[in-house]
């Protein structure tokens, strides 16, 4: 009987395993379910202005002025050695300065970063790279090109490839969640962190399990769970879920000094209006469950969080509980006035809280 035990314990265990994934499946799409249902009246909305308008879109056969403006900095492709992937980056300052890397969130490109680029040319060499999955770089199909320890490496990767050992690692939206978790594994290659409006992998899991009202704000996240659908949904009306996304009043730029022209919103719904360019970027969304349950794990580099207070995707409780997630010096700012695009919203604030805190010993 003894010697059954070993066969009969890994039996159970793997028994467990499958019913633990199950439940998590039927979960996901149980909240996938529920998120379209809650989604439905707008984009019946949408159909219902107009059927012909609603399911018409557009690919920009050619990409605005401001997306080359050489202004901003030097348009740049490097081939990644592990994976093989070819990246596009706009490259502003004189390499061999100190390397600033900007990581852009969801539905943006290396655009974002504009203001950025611009501001701390003189003194870095600042690379803004378009993600895997986004704008000029390559795109992979498939969601498991999209795990997280994928998109880990690719980080890792572009610092080897720009020649650097370290970099101040900047992040927003998805790019910060990226920071925060590319610091957590590789503290030797990032000599300073600074984060806009993304939480902490961990961080995000504990506040939900407190503050179930986040789990409302992020129906979109089980929204894009679902396969083909969403694809469709924002594409309706010639991408307007995105075009609202950064626009809109309720959630798009608040700065009336700063919301985006016509031209600037072009820059982005030219990259995302290609064939099939928004499968990549949801499925970094569709690879999020399988990252949890996360382990708690420190950052070790002094840490800038920058938080826009009107965010109405993440909560500003988030924010705050952020700190205990940095085992160095951590200074949390927070923009009252700022959407959660925060570093296009106030450019001029973020700058200067940036250069603040580099400045810093």
């Amino acid at each position: 009987m003894v010697h059954f035990l070993p066969s009969l314990l890994l039996v159970l265990t793997r028994a467990v395993l499958r019913l633990s994934r199950l439940c998590s499946w039927l979960l996901v799409y149980a909240g996938s379910f529920l998120a379209l249902c809650f989604y439905s009246p707008t984009f019946l909305r949408v159909v219902a202005q107009g059927p012909g308008k609603a399911f018409r879109w557009r690919v920009r056969e050619r990409p605005p002025d401001c997306l080359t403006d050489a202004s901003f900095g030097q348009h740049c492709y490097v081939r990644t050695k592990n994976s093989g992937m070819r990246f596009h980056y706009v490259s502003a300052g004189e390499k061999g300065r100190p390397l600033m890397l900007m990581l852009h969130g969801f539905p943006e490109i290396w655009f974002s970063w504009r203001h950025q680029l611009v501001a701390f040319r003189d003194g870095y060499h600042v690379v803004a790279p378009d993600l895997r999955g986004y704008g000029g770089s390559d795109a992979p199909s498939g969601w498991e090109s999209y795990k997280l320890e994928t998109l880990l490496e690719d980080i890792h990767d572009l610092i080897e490839m720009l020649g650097y050992r370290q970099c101040v690692l900047v992040g927003h939206d998805w790019g910060g969640t990226l920071a925060w978790t590319f610091s957590v594994q590789h503290p030797e290659m990032v000599e300073r962190l600074i984060v806009m409006n993304g939480p902490h992998l961990a961080g995000l899991q504990d506040y939900i399990l407190s503050h179930p009202s986040q789990l409302l704000r992020s129906g979109y996240v089980f929204l894009f769970q679902l396969p083909l659908l969403p694809e469709l949904l924002l594409s309706l009306a010639d991408f307007k879920m995105l075009r609202d996304a950064m626009t809109s009043e309720e959630v798009g730029i608040q700065n009336p000094q700063h919301r985006l022209t016509d031209e600037e919103l072009e820059a982005f719904l030219y990259s995302f209006s290609q064939p099939k360019a928004i499968t990549g970027p949801l499925n970094y969304y569709r690879n999020l469950f399988s990252f949890l349950p996360v382990k708690c794990q420190d950052v070790l580099m002094p840490t800038l969080l920058i938080w826009g207070g009107k965010d109405v995707f993440l909560e500003l409780g988030m924010a705050q509980l952020m700190r205990q997630y940095v085992q160095s010096r951590f200074r949390l700012e927070i923009l009252p006035e700022a959407s959660h695009w925060v570093q296009q919203d106030r450019p001029e604030r973020v700058n200067q809280l940036m250069k603040a805190f580099l400045s810093e010993e």
